[in-house]
């Protein structure tokens, strides 16, 4: 499930041809949230994955509110 929406302005170019993406993938105990902004004019990306099965890493309190722009993938 992929989910896009404008994400503000890009902190490379300040271009405010930004996209905030969120995927969302489900598999038995396996859980993956992944967050996206990526500049359309430059082409700056910036990423964060959240994964069930990272120890080292543990998800946040709520891995659906974007780490950049706080927008809920709700």
């Amino acid at each position: 499930m992929a989910n896009i929406e404008p994400g503000g302005s890009c902190k490379k170019c300040k271009s405010t041809a930004v996209t905030c993406k969120y995927n969302f993938f489900e598999q038995g105990d396996l859980v993956i949230h992944s967050w996206e902004h990526k500049c359309l004019d430059c082409g700056h990306r910036s990423t964060t994955a959240y994964r069930s099965d990272d120890e080292d890493e543990p998800m946040p309190e709520d891995a659906t509110i974007c780490p950049y722009c706080s927008r809920s993938a709700e």
